[in-house]
C-alpha cells in the first residue's frame, strides 16, 4: 500500500517541479514510510512512498518499462497477480515479483481493458511520454483514492486532498457549493466529487484517459449484472460460504508480511477472523479498541470471540484525551469536510494494530451487500407502519417524542430506536441515494439557502421498483466508497497499515448482489444468507448479539470538552454556508437534554475545522 501523485506542468520549470512533488510525498509520508520514488520526465514529474507488503526487495516505484517509454505509479494490490504473471510470461521479461510490474506489463502488452482481469484494489496513473497520454484508474469499489485537478496547461493527482494541494500551490483552495451542499445532505461528496471547487476523484470501476490534446474520456470498465439467480437458498448460502472462504485466503496469500485482523465481535469480523483463523497461516492477531462507555463498547464480545477461535487478541481503551487530539486532527487531514465519526475510533484502532502488523483484514462491505443495517429494517417496519390508521400513528409518535432522546447508542437503547423510527416514518418517500445526514427540519436551521448538489453519475444497473433493493444497490454504489471505504484507507493509512476487504471480493459482491433482496432478511433481521452460511464456523453467541457498528460517543463529547470546541468556532466570521445561531441553538438544546443533535453538530465541526485550518 502506497501513496502516489503526478504533476504535469510544461509550464512550471524543472526544479520547481520537484520541489512540488518532493512536499506532495512529504505529505503523503504516512502512506507508505518504507521508501520513497520520484522519476523526472521533461514536463512531469511522478512520485512513490511505499508500504512494502509484496516483494519487499523489489517493486521500487515509479517503475518504467526498460525502454524508458512507459511510467507507472501504482497503489494497492493485486491479489490475483501470481496467475497473471504466469499468462505474461513469454512476452515480457520480468525483472521482479512484484504486483507492480505485472500491472506495468499487462497495461503495455495487452491496454487499458487489462484492468478488466485484475482482483484487488488499486489507483494508479500510466504515463506514455511517446505520446504524452495518460491513463488513470482505480478499483471497482473504490477502495483505494485518486483524486485530480486540471488548471490550464497543468494536471495535477494525488492520493490525498492535501498532497494535491502542494502540486498546484498557484491554484486557491476554496469550496465547492455543490460539494458542500452534498456534504451537508449525506455526510461525504457523492462519487467523481469532492468539497473543493476545482477537484475531482476518478470514479470507482472508470478509466480516465487523457490525452496529450487536453481531451479526457471517463468509462466505466465494470458494470456487475443484476440478473435474478435461480438457485435455490441453500445452494446460495453454500456458494457464498465457498466464495468468502476463498476472498480471504486471498488476501492473505497475497503478502509477504504478517496479515491481522480487526475483530469487533460482530458477525463480520468474526466471520473474517474465523475462516483466516482456519486457513492454516498459523495463529492470527487481531485488535480492537472501545470507549469507556458501555454502549460504544465492543472490548468484552471481541474478547470472548477471540478466546473461542484462540486467537492473539490486542484491545485497548479509547482516552478522551487521545479521541480529542484524534478530532482536532483529522478533519485537516481528510482535506475536506467529512462526517462520519466513526473516522475517529476507526484511526485509534489502526494505530493498535500497526504496532504489531502491516495488513489487516476487516469487515467492510458486508452490510450493503447482505443488507446488515438498521436502516434496512426500518424501511421494511415503515412500510408496516404506515399501514396503520393515521391517529393511531399520530397517538405512537407524540408518546415517543415526548421523552428526551438518550445520548446512548441505537444498539443499546429501545427509546433511541424509537426516535430514529418516528424521523424514518416521517421522511418525505424521496429517491433514496445515501442515508440522510440531517434532518430537512434542522438543516434548514443549519445551513439555510443550500445550494443544489451535483448530480448523481450514471448507475451500472437499471432502476429497481423493490425499495429494500434498490437501497443496497444505491448502497454499494454511493455509501459504501464515499463513506465506509474513505474512512478505511485514511484511518488506516494514517498508522501505515493496510485495509483488505474479504467481502468485496469481486466474485463474492457478483453473486450477492444477484440474490433476491427478501434471502437478506428474516423478520427484522438482516444478513439471513450470511448466516445461513457461517452456521458452525462462527461461535454461537455472535448471532444473538445485537449489531452495534463501531461508533463514537459524540452525544457525550458534544456536552463537554467537543461541544466548548465548536462554540469557539462559531464566534469566528468565518463559519461559511453555517449559520452561527442556528448552530448554538441546538448545541443549547443538546446539553439540556431535550434531543440528541450530536450528528448535525458533528457535520458543523468537521466543517468548520476544515475550513479554519
Amino acid at each position: 500500500m502506497c501513496g502516489i501523485a503526478f504533476l504535469r506542468a510544461p509550464t512550471v520549470s524543472s526544479g520547481e517541479r520537484r520541489e512540488r512533488m518532493d512536499a506532495a510525498l512529504q505529505r503523503l509520508k504516512h502512506r507508505g514510510p518504507d521508501e520513497t520514488g520520484c522519476f523526472v520526465g521533461d514536463d512531469f514529474v511522478a512520485g512513490h512512498t511505499r508500504l512494502a507488503i509484496i516483494d519487499l526487495k523489489g517493486g521500487h516505484q515509479p517503475m518504467h518499462d526498460p525502454a524508458g517509454r512507459w511510467v507507472l505509479v501504482f497503489n494497492g494490490e493485486i491479489y490475483n497477480y501470481r496467475e497473471l504473471r504466469a499468462q505474461l510470461q513469454g512476452r515480457w521479461d520480468f525483472r521482479d515479483d512484484s504486483d507492480t510490474e505485472v500491472l506495468l506489463a499487462g497495461l503495455i502488452i495487452e491496454g487499458a481493458r487489462f484492468v478488466e482481469r485484475l482482483d484487488g484494489m488499486w489507483a494508479f496513473v500510466l504515463h506514455d511520454r511517446a505520446s504524452g497520454d495518460m491513463l488513470l484508474s482505480r478499483d471497482r469499489f473504490g477502495k483505494k483514492p485518486l483524486y485530480y485537478r486540471r488548471h490550464g496547461a497543468i494536471f495535477a493527482c494525488a492520493s490525498e486532498l492535501p498532497a494535491l494541494e502542494v502540486l498546484t500551490p498557484d491554484v486557491a483552495i476554496t469550496e465547492d457549493a455543490a460539494g458542500i451542499a452534498d456534504y451537508f445532505r449525506y455526510g461525504y461528496a457523492l462519487p467523481g466529487a469532492t468539497c473543493v471547487s476545482g477537484v475531482s476523484e476518478v470514479l470507482p470501476a472508470h478509466m480516465l484517459q487523457l490525452r496529450a490534446d487536453g481531451s479526457a474520456v471517463q468509462e466505466r470498465y465494470w458494470s456487475p449484472s443484476v440478473e435474478p439467480w435461480t438457485g435455490s437458498f441453500e445452494e446460495a448460502a453454500e456458494q457464498v460460504r465457498e466464495l468468502l472462504t476463498q476472498g480471504v485466503r486471498r488476501r492473505q496469500l497475497a503478502s509477504d508480511v504478517e496479515v491481522g485482523a480487526f475483530l469487533s465481535g460482530g458477525v463480520d469480523s468474526t466471520t473474517v477472523c474465523a475462516l483466516a483463523q482456519e486457513s492454516g497461516f498459523g495463529k492470527l492477531r487481531t485488535f480492537t479498541a472501545g470507549f469507556a462507555e458501555p454502549t460504544y463498547d465492543e472490548r468484552a464480545p471481541a474478547a470472548r470471540a477471540a478466546a473461542e477461535l484462540d486467537t492473539l487478541h490486542t484491545a485497548e481503551e479509547i482516552k478522551p484525551d487521545m479521541a480529542a487530539a484524534l478530532a482536532t486532527e483529522l478533519p485537516r487531514r481528510m482535506g475536506q469536510p467529512f462526517g462520519d465519526s466513526s473516522l475517529v475510533p476507526s484511526a485509534l484502532v489502526a494505530s493498535v494494530a500497526a504496532r504489531h502488523v502491516k495488513v489487516v483484514l476487516s469487515g467492510d462491505g458486508s452490510d450493503e451487500i447482505f443488507g446488515g443495517y438498521a436502516r434496512y429494517m426500518g424501511r421494511l417496519l415503515r412500510q408496516r407502519y404506515h399501514r396503520l390508521p393515521a391517529p393511531l400513528r399520530s397517538v405512537v409518535e407524540r408518546a415517543v417524542l415526548a421523552t428526551p432522546e438518550p445520548y446512548a447508542h441505537h444498539s443499546g437503547s429501545l427509546l433511541k430506536r424509537a426516535h430514529l423510527f418516528v424521523r424514518l416514518a416521517r421522511e418525505d418517500r424521496d429517491t433514496y441515494i445515501g442515508p440522510p445526514a440531517i434532518r430537512k427540519e434542522t438543516l434548514a436551521q443549519l445551513v439555510p439557502g443550500l445550494g443544489v448538489g451535483n448530480p448523481m453519475p450514471d448507475r451500472p444497473w437499471p432502476d429497481d421498483p423493490a425499495e429494500l433493493r434498490h437501497m443496497l444497490l444505491m448502497d454499494c454504489l454511493v455509501y459504501l466508497p464515499q463513506d465506509i471505504l474513505q474512512k478505511v484507507d485514511r484511518a488506516t493509512m494514517m498508522y501505515s497499515l493496510e485495509a483488505r476487504s474479504p467481502f468485496l471480493d469481486k466474485a463474492l459482491f457478483e453473486f450477492a448482489i444477484r440474490l433476491p433482496w427478501q434471502w437478506h432478511f428474516s423478520g427484522m433481521q438482516g444478513k439471513r444468507v450470511l448466516r445461513a452460511a457461517m452456521r458452525g464456523r462462527v461461535p454461537d453467541f455472535i448471532w444473538a448479539r445485537r449489531k452495534q457498528g463501531f461508533a463514537s460517543p459524540v452525544s457525550h463529547w458534544m456536552s463537554g470538552w467537543l461541544g466548548e470546541n465548536l462554540l469557539a468556532m462559531t464566534d469566528s466570521d468565518n463559519t461559511g454556508v453555517v449559520d452561527a445561531a442556528g448552530v448554538r441553538k441546538l448545541l443549547n438544546e443538546h446539553r439540556a437534554g431535550r434531543a440528541d443533535h450530536s450528528q448535525p453538530l458533528w457535520l458543523t465541526y468537521a466543517y468548520l475545522r476544515w475550513r479554519m485550518g
